[in-house]
């Protein structure tokens, strides 16, 4: 008789490997989030609007008077995997083995930011987006169901930014708030069975900032984002022909210090250059890490590494009332060739961004920009050997081929100022 221990040691001798997603396909860009869509990201750390509350909160300091801006994201992807050569030992693998369409096709997003001036130096506001997530969905009958049928991940920020202004050319700033991180995954464990994990988790967020503009027409913006380490707990579903099991399980995800530094030269009167330099520290992703009420730790090695990536743009202004932006973003993959998997599916990351800003008066701007994302292609050779607990039989799994990820993304914002 399998008692609910053993059948759950079982199970995760069987899931092994499978469940434990470090971060979900499609995982979007954070200036995704406010008007810096549309030079994909270059500048973004020398920003002195409201979005500064998320991008630099040293940029706060030089706010004249309140300002909101928002931000309405129309996202859709293009997630394929080619099969070539997957082979397993479950009777119906045979039908699995085909090409597999696995994007989720449109979503949307959107973000808030509020800043204001207070007292004489001083500068206040807040941010509410999300700068990181994304889905997948490659349904119950492909070659890999036993490692992943549909994932869901979502970082939202909620936090609160201050700016001081220390000299005309220098400010500082500091933003504190809260990082939510929700984790959805679903999965077949082994033949005739599903699993559903549904986790969460809330952590203090907190950034600083520097900036120093040595002249009218230049800012160099420097940032440092604290890495947040989640664990997302909650509950885990198992259906299988013996009925439904559920039990506690929890998750620890360590999301990487990101440092950015950003540069916003006036060329001319009417031509601005924009860059950006980053680093993330991605080399703390060690492992995933699954751990069970009632049951073993189950922990597959990652061993990400640090990564850097570059932006530069720039935004033209074509008379008092209309400026045009354009921008391309490389950033190298944190995952080596040898360590690529299913989760991710990703490579390096090219983004290429073009949008408009359009004045309606002194105090409102409309924005309407565009990305496209290319996350690359890479070779993926994935292998499980597990165990079957209702038929007490091995089976054996091992997925080959080539997956390739594209988003199209389309932001329309609006900037009020008070």
């Amino acid at each position: 008789m399998i008692t609910r221990h053993n059948y759950l040691s079982l199970l995760l001798f069987a899931t092994a490997g499978i469940a434990t997603t470090a971060s979900a396909s499609g995982i979007l860009r954070e200036q995704t989030t406010t008007s810096y869509l549309a030079t994909a990201g270059a500048g973004q750390a020398a920003d002195i609007g409201a979005s500064a509350a998320f991008n630099n909160p040293a940029g706060l300091a030089y706010l004249t008077r309140p300002e909101i801006e928002g931000n309405l994201l129309l996202i859709e992807d293009s997630f394929h995997f080619y099969d070539k050569g997957s082979n397993g030992t479950n009777d119906d693998f045979d039908s699995r083995r085909k090409n597999t369409d696995y994007g989720v096709g449109l979503s949307g997003g959107g973000s808030f930011f509020y800043g204001q001036p207070l007292a004489e130096g001083w500068g206040i506001g807040f941010a509410l987006t999300s700068p990181a997530g994304g889905a997948t969905d490659f349904g119950d009958n492909w070659a890999g169901s036993n490692f992943i049928e549909s994932i869901e991940v979502m970082i939202a920020v909620a936090q609160v930014a201050v700016g001081y202004q220390i000299s005309p050319q220098w400010s500082v700033g500091l933003s504190a708030g809260a990082s939510y991180m929700s984790w959805e995954l679903d999965l077949a464990p082994f033949p005739q069975a599903s699993e559903n994990l549904d986790l969460d988790d809330t952590k203090l967020a907190w950034a600083l900032g520097l900036m120093y503009r040595p002249g009218e027409n230049t800012r160099i913006g420097l940032r440092y984002v604290a890495g947040v380490d989640h664990e997302v707990t909650g509950p885990a579903i198992i259906e299988t022909q013996m009925g439904n099991t559920e039990y506690r399980a929890s998750q620890a995800f360590n999301l990487a210090d990101l440092v950015t530094l950003s540069l916003d030269q006036q060329l001319s009167p009417n031509l601005t250059l924009l860059a950006d330099i980053e680093w993330a520290n991605w080399s703390e992703m060690k492992e995933s890490r699954i751990i069970h009420e009632e049951g073993p730790t189950v922990v597959v090695p990652r061993d990400w590494k640090d990564a850097w990536g570059a932006a530069v743009g720039l935004a033209y202004k074509v008379s008092p009332t209309l400026a045009l932006k354009i921008g391309v973003n490389y950033d190298e993959s944190a995952v080596s060739t040898n360590n690529h998997k299913i989760d991710p599916p990703l490579d390096r990351t090219i983004a290429y961004s073009a949008g408009v800003d359009w004045a309606l008066n002194d105090s409102t701007e409309f924005t309407l920009g565009y990305q496209y994302l290319d996350f690359g292609d890479i070779e993926v050779n994935q292998s499980i050997e597990g165990f079957n607990p209702i038929t007490a039989t091995p089976f054996s799994q091992q997925v080959i081929g080539e997956s390739e990820a594209h988003v199209h993304i389309v932001s329309l914002g609006i900037n009020k100022k008070f």
